[in-house]
């Protein structure tokens, strides 16, 4: 079943596309790498339905609208843009684990995911996200830089070497 594309916001430069400058064969190859690390196995469309209802009640609070649409037939394979928004979840959820914002226990692990059961799991950890007001709290904050490496910057040069010096400093390795 082809399931229609959730469009997740992204700035656009006039120029390029979106802002990362990803052509539509880097897009494409995007989507097959999604897909090929999408949770496989029998999912029926009584253990979707908790997933994509709390992946709805959750959407809001990254900005994006909740109208992921209900699956109605049974899959092997969880769609692409569900599994996007999935995986866009528990980016958000590492970050707050680390920034110590969520309990550890909320990380979300897509390897053990290969039944309604662990669908109806996943489904409640999205629920808990999505009434959590430290979570909320977390998202609402802006990103903070990440710190560049000062090691590059600290390291003293290396002296420069003559291409016989090289050699020689070669020879003695060996």
């Amino acid at each position: 079943m082809k399931m229609p594309k959730v469009e997740i916001e992204m700035e656009m430069d006039e120029e390029e596309g979106p802002a990362s400058g990803m052509g539509a064969a880097a897009a494409e190859a995007e989507d097959d790498m999604m897909e090929e690390m999408a949770p496989k196995g029998k999912f029926t469309p009584k253990g979707l339905a908790p997933l994509v209802k709390a992946a709805n009640a959750l959407l809001p609070l990254f900005g994006q609208t909740g109208d992921y649409p209900m699956i109605t037939e049974t899959v092997t394979v969880i769609p692409t843009d569900l599994f996007r928004v999935l995986s866009m979840f528990a980016a958000a959820v590492d970050d707050a684990i680390a920034g110590d914002m969520v309990d550890g226990e909320m990380a979300m692990d897509f390897s053990g995911v290969r039944d309604d059961s662990s669908l109806m799991l996943l489904a409640g950890k999205l629920s808990k996200l999505a009434a959590n007001r430290d979570f909320k709290k977390f998202l609402k904050e802006p990103m903070a830089p990440k710190e560049e490496s000062k090691v590059d910057e600290e390291r003293t040069p290396m002296p420069q070497m003559t291409p016989e010096d090289e050699d020689t400093m070669m020879m003695e390795r060996m």
